[in-house]
């Protein structure tokens, strides 16, 4: 008797305190410990015992005892796991299975499930994967909120988890999700959960690769910065009546003493005479041939240039001397024209690319990240991905491809490119 006591008391100790709102939790839990100690016959029937008298046989005596030992002990496991501030308040009786019901009835566990259904659904819609865990960790996440939901009464379709999982995911996996609405079968949880594995893989595989394209200005611009730098640098250093001495101004373009050649007005005839240059580096992957109706993200181009008419409200004609687009490859293409082309994202968003070139040679649409910066845009790269923001608007992205960032255009707009050209 002192060990099936010791038991109990011990067992209270494991079992959720009941505070008048965890009903299902917390009797699941003592249904449960009452079974293992075998001591759960006063809860699982109606029919109490008759009471022992001289005339009873040894089976009801022994039927009468067990019940009488398992509706004293369950009380007291059940009064044991009770918050001290609802124990005034309980029900008062001496069996087991009555003072369950009443507790049930008076608990408000109805609300409480009503809390927490609100609480997994909210969960469920606004979970976002943010690459602190696996993808597969995050879907069996999504998937027991589900179970967990379906258990309370609210039974969530396997396509809406679907659903929910796909706009779950970050803008990393948005060329998945293109893939995904394009197609006409539709994946359950298990077929979405293998694919989204491979494209996590994929995706971390690629996280490492940078696309580091410079342009020849901007080259020899930071190495003139760096050479002005070490000069001032010697300069510092000079002491004595040396720091008093004057360099002599002299021309290196007309050889003349009086200006330096920044300054030469024969130089800036020669430069007008000759007509302006517009120069910028093209990645070698630039002069491989590719479908008309893509844009690339080009870091190292000094202003954008697009080799199809479709897209520019008008070109303006070079007028004056010819003018020349120098490409990375030491070659020179004419330039054919020059306007504002309206660029259409695939978010249904668009960009002006103001002094858009009309190269036809050049052998893709590119676009000027440095021209970008000047509007006020700002890129991000991760991941194989890259977003395009504007005062914290959102305006599109693009992927990788081929060891440059290809823009994701609107579908109509990218189609009328192709048929236009084609």
């Amino acid at each position: 008797m002192l060990a099936a006591s010791s038991n109990v008391f011990a067992s209270a100790n494991y079992v959720v305190k009941f505070n008048g709102l965890n009903y299902g939790e917390g009797f699941e839990q003592i249904r449960f410990t009452l079974g293992v100690m075998a001591l759960d016959s006063a809860i699982l029937t109606d029919e109490e015992p008759s009471v022992i008298t001289v005339d009873s046989s040894e089976s009801e005596k022994s039927r009468y005892e067990r019940w009488e030992r398992s509706n004293r002990l369950s009380l007291n496991l059940m009064r044991l796991t009770m918050a001290e501030s609802i124990k005034p308040s309980m029900p008062k009786t001496e069996k087991a299975r009555e003072f369950i019901e009443k507790i049930k009835e008076c608990s408000q566990s109805e609300l409480a499930d009503k809390s927490i259904v609100g609480s997994l659904m909210n969960e469920l819609t606004t979970k976002k994967f943010d690459w602190s865990q696996p993808i597969q960790d995050h879907l069996t996440h999504m998937s027991n909120l589900v179970a967990n939901l379906t258990t309370l009464g609210m039974e969530v379709h396997e396509q809406f988890l679907v659903q929910f999982i796909m706009n779950s995911l970050p803008l990393e996996f948005s060329q998945f999700q293109v893939n995904y609405n394009t197609i006409k079968d539709k994946w359950n949880f298990k077929e979405l959960k293998s694919m989204l594995i491979q494209e996590e893989g994929r995706l971390r595989k690629m996280k490492d690769q940078v696309a580091n394209l410079v342009g020849l200005e901007s080259a020899s611009s930071s190495n003139r910065t760096s050479s002005r730098k070490d000069k001032r640098n010697v300069k510092n250093f000079v002491k004595g009546p040396q720091s008093q001495i004057q360099k002599e101004k002299k021309c290196f373009f007309c050889k003349q003493v009086g200006h330096f050649k920044k300054n030469c007005p024969k130089r800036k005839d020669w430069f007008d005479k000759k007509g302006k240059h517009y120069s910028f580096v093209c990645y070698e992957m630039n002069l491989v041939e590719v479908p008309n109706n893509t844009w690339w993200l080009d870091s190292g181009a000094t202003t954008h240039v697009s080799h199809i008419k479709q897209g520019f409200s008008s070109i303006q004609p070079i007028r004056g001397p010819e003018q020349y687009l120098f490409m990375g490859n030491r070659t020179k293409v004419q330039i054919e024209g020059i306007r504002t082309y309206r660029l259409i994202l695939g978010t249904g968003s668009h960009v002006d690319l103001e002094g858009c070139l009309y190269v036809h040679e050049c052998a893709r649409n590119l676009v000027s990240v440095s021209r970008l910066d000047n509007l006020g845009f700002s890129i991000k790269v991760a991941h194989g991905v890259f977003t395009l923001y504007r005062n914290d608007y959102f305006y599109g992205s693009g992927i990788l491809f081929d060891s440059l960032y290809k823009f994701n255009l609107d579908a109509k707009f990218s189609e009328s490119l192709f048929n236009v050209e084609s």
